[in-house]
């Protein structure tokens, strides 16, 4: 069975709840095949993880309704009605799936986040030097003024320090452009996992 079968089915069989409810359950399995396709395992793997859809559906019916009243949510019950305990097992399944897809964000940002800073940093070290570059003969030029010397090598290699630091300039802008688009999409995929969105639409 794929996702989408698997969510339809739920969906529908949970179709008697309050939307809310619904909307927050859906939101929790999505998160866990999120994580999970994320993670390499397939769509068929993380179902036969969670079970029948069907069944999922009815312990989460039957841990919001009052068996001796089908039709009645707790809310609305009868006066001196009494609501049974909820279950914990749906609800323990719930929170286990949220703390592994939080927990399995946590130690991916252990890793992306020094990377992505690295990624950041060389963009400023390539920043400054074509800076240095483009500005290189203003040491020239104060090495004229102060020391009333000038060397045709040393121009030389100004113009090449010059022509060095536009090329630089130029690969700035597409990194730091890039970089900006990489950050941007990350955090993004961070909030859409972490609200158990589809990452894949």
């Amino acid at each position: 069975m794929k996702k989408s079968e698997f969510i339809s089915l739920l969906s529908s069989h949970l179709s008697m709840l309050p939307p809310e409810e619904r909307s927050e359950l859906m939101e929790d399995y999505e998160a866990h095949f999120a994580f999970g396709l994320q993670n390499g395992r397939t769509e068929e793997d993380i179902v036969r993880e969670l079970g029948d859809p069907v069944e999922l559906a009815q312990e989460a019916l039957e841990n919001r309704v009052n068996p001796q009243h089908p039709l009645y949510w707790f809310g609305d019950r009868p006066e001196g009605q009494t609501a049974p305990a909820p279950a914990a097992k749906t609800n323990n399944r719930h929170r286990l799936m949220t703390s592994a897809v939080y927990t399995g964000l946590f130690f991916l940002n252990l890793v992306m986040l020094p990377l992505l800073t690295a990624f950041w940093a060389l963009g400023l070290a390539v920043a400054v030097t074509a800076l240095a570059g483009i500005l290189s003969p203003a040491a020239l030029l104060l090495e004229y003024i102060f020391n009333d010397a000038f060397h045709l090598t040393k121009a030389f290699a100004v113009l090449a320090m010059i022509g060095i630091g536009i090329l630089l300039a130029v690969a700035t802008r597409y990194l730091y452009s890039n970089l900006i688009k990489l950050s941007a999409s990350y955090w993004a995929w961070n909030v859409r996992v972490a609200k158990g969105d589809n990452t894949n639409e």
